[in-house]
């Protein structure tokens, strides 16, 4: 498991630390995905989640707004969907966050649509800088947000007969899908001239719960264990939290008909995927101080 989003310097780790505490103010974060985003196969989307977790944090409840479409790519929301980053918005707000799921198989081989792999990553590397710029025009300082997708659980058709898509199973899904990301990234902070881009390791989470009770029957798309185990990845991701096993979770996992145990196994995973990599560890410790009182319970 690699683990992203890591933070350069001392002072940029004591910062990142203490800003949950001190962001008094509700974020604006909007969300753009399809089916992975609203929560098909779940009672709940990823965005309502994000918006009670971080409530339930102690954070002021941010303002969200979902652009999710079912079964689109991120070109097509460029192409017809831009307008709810001007109106969903009240004119006096800016967002902070945008969040950008890509379709789950167009960073994939598995992709058979138009262009085919790898062509179709290329094209959604200029898709998700269109989309951020399109942001930009109406939020200068927005900062993107890729939401990893994850693989399809084991046993699905991609992994199975004569001539599988992916002989490797759901791990080799999983690494495409994680190159995909990183690849978007990447295109993000060379069209912008910064390392700005932030990606939310949701795949790799699932990837750490070892895909336990996370699918829907569909072996594609999640239920309500994996809904919310996104929702957390998503929530440290913006909130700079790599800590969620420590939030009251009770009345968001009612909402879900999940218990204790379902909490403790899904913070656990995520927790263990938000961990910054071995050498900024010792950076963290040192400001470590300016954080021992920021959670809220």
């Amino acid at each position: 498991m690699r683990f992203r989003n890591t933070l350069i310097g001392i002072l940029g780790v004591a910062t990142l630390a203490v800003t949950p505490a001190l962001n008094a103010a509700p974020l604006h974060v909007i969300f753009y995905g399809n089916s992975f985003t609203f929560g098909a196969g779940s009672t709940r989307s990823v965005n309502d989640l994000f918006k009670d977790i971080a409530t339930a944090a102690g954070h002021e409840t941010p303002f969200v707004q979902s652009a999710a479409a079912s079964g689109q790519a991120i070109n097509w929301h460029v192409a017809n969907n831009t307008s709810p980053i001007f109106t969903s918005i009240p004119f006096d707000k800016d967002w902070d966050y945008i969040v950008m799921q890509e379709h789950s198989t167009k960073l994939t081989q598995a992709f058979t649509g138009s262009p085919a792999y790898p062509a179709s990553i290329d094209e959604s590397k200029a898709d998700v800088v269109d989309l951020y710029n399109v942001a930009t025009t109406r939020s200068a300082g927005v900062v993107p947000v890729l939401f990893e997708t994850w693989a399809r659980a084991p046993g699905h058709a991609f992994y199975t007969g004569g001539t599988p898509v992916f002989p490797g199973g759901a791990s080799e899904m999983q690494a495409q899908v994680r190159s995909g990301y990183d690849q978007l990234k990447g295109a993000l902070d060379t069209a912008i001239g910064s390392d700005i881009a932030k990606i939310a390791p949701v795949g790799d989470a699932w990837e750490q719960a070892n895909y336990n009770q996370l699918h829907a029957a569909d072996l594609w798309h999640a239920q309500n264990r994996g809904t919310l185990l996104a929702a957390l990845v998503i929530y440290g991701t913006i909130y700079g939290d790599e800590t969620t096993s420590d939030i009251d979770l009770t009345d968001v996992l009612n909402s879900l008909g999940l218990d204790g145990t379902d909490g403790a196994e899904l913070t656990a995973a995520a927790d263990a995927t938000l961990v910054p990599e071995p050498a900024t560890l010792g950076l963290i410790g040192f400001g470590a101080l300016a954080i021992s009182g920021r959670r809220r319970h």
